[in-house]
């Protein structure tokens, strides 16, 4: 995996540098500032697959510059790490809403890099069908001939929709929050209930834009500030949010119907795509479960399938 480390201490680029080949990765290249990483990128001819940046630098800070990077259309999904000491919310939330995959605290923990690398090469992987499907279908539809990887149940990671996080990316950003940051924080899930007949209806790339569509209704119609969501795949998203600052609509399926409604979705063949939402109920997390406990998601998905089995034995 080719990997771009940006750090303005050089003693932490060596230590980095050592580190990362001694859990097998050899493709480093390293830069001590933004405008320096920023002139790399621009004339590397083969792209990087994963980018460490840190964020107090001089001039740009790591957080812009990930945004910076976000802007180039060869970089729109590729992992993105934050290797700093700070770890206070407001940092944590600016690192992701600029496009960050993950984020890891110095002093590093070389099991715990070599984790976080590890799910970074997965990603890169993973999200090569979404982009190969943006540039061509009939590429992406030779692919799946060989090798099916677009399937309902997998996550989808989406580009330039505000507050969207990519599935690790979103379980990372929850996994990572500490103290207060956690508690105060509450999870909602939502589903596509005729999700199963979009699926049958849809091409590959008609299903992309579908829940592409769903989500920029999602961004439209949840509180802007500290909400992030994501789709977890078979048709489910969870939304994320501090309750002390935003108020999430109690009405949001219905918003987010109507939002859909407006937008006159149809399928290939010209008939109407109707999308029919159904949300489960706030989950807050327990104060036994631990901060960062991902248990939460389980919950609000386990809120969630409750309501859909009432609702199915009431039809």
């Amino acid at each position: 995996m080719k990997i771009l480390a940006v750090d303005d201490d050089e003693f932490i680029l060596e230590l980095l540098s050592a580190t990362l080949t001694a859990i097998g990765y050899t493709e480093l290249t390293t830069a001590t500032n933004a405008p320096e990483a920023m002139e790399i990128i621009a004339h590397e001819a083969v792209p990087f697959d994963c980018m460490l940046f840190d964020i107090q630098m001089p001039r740009m800070d790591g957080i812009q510059l990930c945004e910076h990077v976000r802007q180039q259309t060869g970089y729109r999904q590729t992992p993105i790490l934050m290797l700093t000491a700070m770890s206070e919310r407001k940092y944590v939330d600016r690192a992701f809403s600029a496009g960050a995959t993950d984020y890891i605290s110095k002093p590093f923990d070389i099991l715990e890099l070599q984790s976080r690398l590890g799910m970074a090469e997965r990603l890169s992987a993973e999200t090569e069908v979404t982009i190969e499907a943006a540039r061509s279908l009939d590429a992406l539809t030779e692919q799946l001939t060989s090798e099916p990887e677009i399937r309902l149940d997998r996550p989808m990671n989406l580009i330039d929709i505000p507050s969207f996080l990519e599935f690790n990316a979103f379980q990372n950003y929850i996994h990572l929050m500490t103290g207060t940051s956690y508690y105060t924080s509450s999870v909602l899930a939502m589903k596509v209930e005729n999700v199963d007949e979009i699926f049958a209806k849809c091409s590959v790339q008609e299903f992309i834009f579908a829940i592409t569509d769903i989500a920029e209704a999602i961004s439209d119609n949840i509180p802007k500030g500290e909400s992030f969501f994501s789709y977890g795949g078979s048709g489910v998203f969870y939304c994320v949010f501090n309750r002390l600052k935003d108020q999430m609509p109690s009405d949001l399926q219905y918003l987010v119907e109507s939002t859909l409604f407006d937008m006159g979705l149809v399928y290939g063949s010209g008939e109407p795509l109707e999308v029919f939402m159904l949300q489960g109920d706030i989950t807050n997390p327990g104060v036994f479960a631990g901060a960062g406990n991902l248990k939460v998601l389980e919950q609000a998905l386990a809120s969630l399938n409750q309501k859909e089995e009432i609702r199915v034995s009431m039809n």
